[in-house]
């Protein structure tokens, strides 16, 4: 039995009703207490991780600069829920993050007399684990991640005293600092308290690698490449290497950007897997609409729709906004909020195989080749009478948005042309929604 008084889930907003279905279903194979309380918490968006912190007078720990600013918004979450259940009193809480995944059979372990501040349910184990008297229990050494873990009223009275609100680290991080066991001697030094950890030597509780695909198959749709979905935490490098072209990854941008038009630039981003399992996954949801060309027929799909696009913002974020700050100059943290509408594309010789010049409603717009068999078809702007039609599949180009920039995509002849155009804006709301 994990001893508890309440249970909290980290999420960040989006697919409710899917999340609270899928959520339930993984608590009921946790051996909790009967009728424990769950509550549901919103983490803040990744873009407006930094804009959150500052708003709840929190700071980063000097030196800490984020790849990853769901972390940011994670840590947040983790400093809510501590000082809540403070505020109610508790004696004993349960902390999930939302790909929490329930893999253990060994809960009989816990039949025991152990009272430590912080128990592991899941970890990332490094090295150093200790012994203890207890069986299967173990004194974890460096540990990263805080997916899964139940604090006592002590461990929360500790946590919310360390200092971590004007040193902000991924909370596993924290963990192992007031545990003694950060590698990092100024990491441990920074925090006052001490924390009494305890892990299971086998996780009871595992980060879901196809969270994202869970999440749609909650929903009734069950992915067609379950592995496009698996970009997070222990998976994201072979997510890496199998679907973003290296050249990108390195950074080297003046060296793989050729300039056709000024101002509009054209690079390999996506693999070729990417590519052909993109198609085959929109295919596959087959829940083609008009959203952008209302009177046309349906010809695109939101990212959104099938489950995808955290993790094709997630590879934005990651690889293509680094490029955007650099060729176009964007300085200053208000680019930080940088957000997009994600579609994949569908052109058809025999109708709908075209889109007529027009504007985009965007500061900067992207268009990824996903294939190249088809005859006609790219993107023609007539101000410079220049077309921009990729050779090779997975290769991009971005452009400008708004005035000055009139551009449309080329009738095709023969086949299907499939590509991925993302709108780029700042804050919450496109300029426009529509054609563009």
């Amino acid at each position: 039995m994990i001893t508890t008084e309440k249970v909290f889930v980290l999420t960040f907003p989006g697919n409710g009703a899917n999340k609270e279905k899928l959520f339930a279903e993984r608590l009921r194979l946790l051996p909790l207490p009967e009728n424990t309380p769950l509550e549901i918490v919103d983490v803040p968006r990744e873009i407006d991780a930094m804009t959150a912190l500052k708003a709840a007078g929190m700071k980063l720990m000097d030196g800490y600069h984020p790849d990853e600013k769901r972390d940011v918004s994670l840590a947040i979450g983790h400093w809510r829920v501590w000082q809540q259940a403070i505020q109610e009193g508790r004696q004993s809480i349960v902390v999930l993050e939302e790909d929490f995944l329930p893999t253990g059979t060994h809960y009989h372990i816990l039949n025991t007399a152990e009272t430590s501040d912080l128990l592991y349910l899941g970890r990332y184990a490094s090295d150093g684990d200790r012994p203890t008297d207890i069986g299967g229990l173990v004194r974890p050494g460096y540990s990263q991640g805080a997916y899964a873990y139940r604090l006592n009223q002590r461990g929360l009275e500790t946590l919310t005293a360390s200092g971590f609100a004007q040193h902000v680290i991924p909370a596993g991080e924290l963990f192992s600092a007031l545990s003694g066991q950060h590698p990092d001697r100024e990491v441990k030094e920074a925090y006052t308290g001490r924390l009494d950890v305890l892990a299971p030597m086998k996780n009871f509780i595992s980060s879901d690698g196809n969270w994202h695909a869970s999440l749609q198959a909650a929903g009734g749709y069950i992915p067609l490449h379950p592995q496009l979905y698996q970009a997070f935490g222990e998976h994201e490098s072979a997510w890496v290497k199998r679907y973003v072209n290296p050249q990108l990854v390195h950074r080297e941008f003046d060296l793989i950007c050729d300039e056709p038009i000024d101002n509009v630039y054209a690079f390999p981003f996506f693999t070729a897997t990417f590519c052909q399992e993109i198609i085959e996954e929109a295919e596959h949801f087959g829940e083609w609409t008009n959203y952008r060309e209302k009177d046309g027929d349906p010809i695109d799909i939101k990212l959104s729709s099938f489950g995808l696009d955290e993790v094709f913002n997630h590879a934005l974020r990651k690889y293509l906004h680094p490029l955007l700050f650099h060729k176009y100059q964007l300085h200053g943290q208000g680019w930080e909020s940088l957000t997009s509408q994600n579609f994949i594309v569908r052109y058809l010789a025999e109708r709908q195989g075209h889109l007529g010049l027009h504007n985009d409603g965007s500061y900067v717009s992207l268009i990824v080749t996903l294939n190249l068999d088809y005859d006609g078809g790219g993107t023609f702007f007539p101000k410079y009478k220049k077309l921009i039609k990729p050779e090779q599949v997975g290769y991009a180009s971005v452009h400008p948005g708004l005035l000055g920039y009139l551009h449309g995509a080329r009738p095709i002849t023969r086949g299907r042309r499939y590509i991925l155009a993302s709108f780029f804006f700042l804050g919450s709301r496109p300029f426009a929604d529509g054609t563009y």
